[in-house]
């Protein structure tokens, strides 16, 4: 998610900031502890505590303050039952004295760190002043990051901010539906839908606070709200001599009149301070200033009940149109989660990434639709036949070793021992030597007694004396290289390529014919799905009708192919698929698509520039495949592909038997 700095540092700064925050609310310094119960002793130190951990999680070794902060903490942790009032008041001190410097630093740190998604990132750094600043925003993104995210542990989650925009958003994420809790917990599953709707719940309430701003001409409260802004600009008398003609111009607004600041209240107040000062034996300049400072309490007064009034009845109508968006788009989300579900359920397990699918299941895609694909999933997942001829039919991926002669260096490490002077080296047992210096103890206490002082000097002549062995060569090592010529195996691959499918829909394949190349097609649209292999649909009978599979980023692919399961076969024959194919070759995604048509091939054969065509696309290696249905098939036109199988609609195991000819085409070739 970040491009600065790891998710979890990101998180765990704003977990630092967050326990700042709490700490700076409630004591903007460091309190005195005799002010304090033991209660609220017990909560800063675990607001301490909790801040300090979370800085060390965030892996960052280069705050400033980390060192003092864990000086703070460690105190407080392990020794808040030696420490005097007098100890603790000195830490928290010391604490409240870098976190002007250790909210600077996190802030920094948060400040690196932008979502990868594109639209996400943009909220973060352009979203709207409703969601707070840019850390504030940060936080948000965040926490609807943690919501979906069921990697992460809840206790690590960073929870939503109290204040009014994360409240709503929070709302989309909870639900106590049992199933929608269930699609929810689906939708997490899959991080490319779980990022999808971070951003919908992000847009969805960025467009609500939009709609619902109260600047907006069509918003109910705008004439209102003007009108306020008006009244906060009047001098006090201005406002107060005025009242009557203020409350009739602010019942013209669409909401005034549900204003409950009681204009009758303050005009009787302004009265009877004119008449009190109209009275009064003081001096005149007392007189006005009294007199105006009670103005001054009156309209301030008016004005904010004006304000309260508003602002209640504005907040209470935005967050209700909020939670009508909120609840229209949660209705189309749960519907199109299950909508997805079901998809993945039939183009599972030919599909890898199902991410890409999901804005196909919105919108119009209606249940017969899901019904025509589930009857055709469950024939083609319960026939191993048919699985075999989606894998037999396209470019086959091709696997051949090469071996090359390459020179390649050969290193040899070798040990050596080298003898060092001066060094005695590591006691490795004992031997007979003349050597003084290494004879044993016991060899030389002989040469101090008078009895075998002459068998000492004996054996010392001899070089006889019991001593030390050492071994004195130090262990090194030498590398050779050499070079030698040696034979390696390299694999080259020949990918799968695109698929143009040509069907023929005219009447004659009315029937088990129809079902077959229905089936096949489908089958073949899914097997390129999971390969991620472009495949183009081409029906023909009296005309062309294109249908491009391999890029089901459009979000009609998928209807397209329900419409064509749905088709029902009739027309005439005037046409072939293969002048369409031909053209469809011709394009940049297509150019190394094999063709396979489907047909029984009841039509007179082609004709020349047709014929020349293929052979020239052919010596492209490009791969032309048909599927005959039935045997009434014109056999000149079946003798331009390279590969022809026959199904027949008569014999038993048709599709098992065509499996076979496919396997023996595959295995001749």
């Amino acid at each position: 998610m970040a491009h600065h700095i790891s998710d979890r540092s990101r998180r765990y700064s704003l977990f630092a900031l967050d326990e700042l925050k709490k700490i700076k609310e409630k004591y903007p310094s460091a309190p005195k502890i005799n002010s304090l119960d033991d209660e609220k002793i017990s909560w800063l130190n675990e607001r301490i505590r909790t801040f300090h951990e979370s800085v060390v999680k965030t892996n960052y070794k280069r705050f400033s303050f980390l060192n003092e902060s864990r000086v703070v903490r460690n105190a407080i942790a392990h020794s808040t039952a030696e420490l005097s009032k007098d100890d603790l008041e000195s830490i928290w001190k010391k604490f409240f004295s870098f976190s002007n410097n250790a909210e600077a630093e996190l802030q920094l740190n948060v400040e690196k760190s932008y979502s990868e998604n594109k639209q996400i990132r943009k909220f973060e750094k352009f979203g709207s002043p409703k969601f707070g600043d840019e850390i504030e925003r940060k936080r948000l993104a965040q926490s609807i990051f943690d919501s979906m995210d069921s990697s992460t542990l809840q206790e690590e989650k960073l929870p939503f901010s109290e204040n009014l925009s994360a409240s709503e958003a929070e709302k989309f994420l909870h639900t106590e539906n049992q199933s929608q809790k269930d699609l929810l917990d689906f939708a997490k599953e899959h991080s490319e839908i779980s990022e999808q709707i971070q951003v919908e719940i992000l847009e969805t309430l960025t467009s609500a606070y939009d709609e619902t701003e109260i600047t907006n001409p069509e918003n109910p409260f705008y004439d209102e709200n003007l009108f306020v802004q008006k009244i906060s600009a009047l001098s006090d008398e201005d406002l107060l001599k005025n009242l009557a003609e203020q409350k009739t111009e602010l019942l013209k607004t669409k909401s005034g009149k549900d204003n409950f600041c009681n204009f009758d209240f303050y005009r009787k107040q302004y009265n009877e301070i004119l008449k009190q000062t109209q009275n009064d034996t003081k001096k005149a300049s007392v007189i006005k200033q009294s007199r105006n400072h009670e103005f001054e309490i009156l309209s301030r007064n008016l004005k904010s009940d004006l304000q309260k009034s508003l602002t209640e009845r504005y907040t209470a109508w935005q967050l209700e149109q909020i939670d009508k968006k909120r609840r229209a788009y949660l209705a189309e989300l749960y519907k199109k989660i299950e909508q997805f579900k079901k998809l993945e359920e039939l183009l599972n397990p030919f599909i890898k990434k199902f991410g890409r699918l999901w804005d196909l299941s919105a919108g119009s895609f209606d249940d017969y639709g899901f019904e025509i694909l589930k009857d055709f999933a469950d024939l083609l997942e319960n026939d191993e036949s048919l699985k075999e001829l989606a894998d037999l039919i396209g470019r086959q991926e091709a696997e051949k070793e090469i071996f090359e002669k390459e020179l390649r260096e050969k290193t040899e490490i070798k040990t050596e021992y080298h003898p060092k002077p001066a060094y005695r080296g590591q006691i490795s047992g004992l031997r007979l030597s003349g050597e003084i210096s290494s004879a044993l103890p016991t060899e030389l206490a002989m040469s101090k007694n008078p009895a075998t002082k002459l068998y000492f000097s004996q054996k010392f002549a001899e070089k006889k004396l019991l001593s030390y062995a050492y071994i004195n060569r130090q262990k090194s090592y030498r590398t050779e290289t050499t070079t030698e010529e040696i034979e390696v195996a390299k694999k080259e691959t020949e990918q799968k390529g695109p698929v143009i499918i040509c069907v023929d829909t005219s009447g004659s394949m009315h029937g088990t014919p129809e079902c077959v190349a229905k089936t096949i097609t489908f089958a073949l649209a899914k097997k390129c799905l999971e390969e991620e292999r472009k495949c183009f649909l081409i029906s023909f009978s009296t005309g062309f009708k294109e249908v491009d599979l391999g890029s089901f980023s459009k979000s009609n692919a998928l209807h397209n192919l329900v419409d064509f399961l749905r088709m029902s076969f009739y027309g005439g024959n005037d046409d072939t698929g293969l002048e369409y194919a031909l053209k469809v070759l011709e394009r940049e995604n297509y150019k190394n698509a094999d063709i396979l048509v489907i047909s029984d091939f009841i039509y007179p054969d082609y004709d020349e520039n047709l014929i020349s065509e293929i052979r020239k696309r052919q010596d492209e290696k490009t791969k032309f495949y048909s599927l005959v249905i039935g045997e009434t098939g014109n056999k000149n036109a079946i003798s331009c592909f390279d590969e022809n199988w026959q199904y027949d609609t008569n014999a038993r195991d048709s599709m098992r038997h065509l499996v076979r000819q496919m396997h023996k085409i595959g295995e001749e070739t």
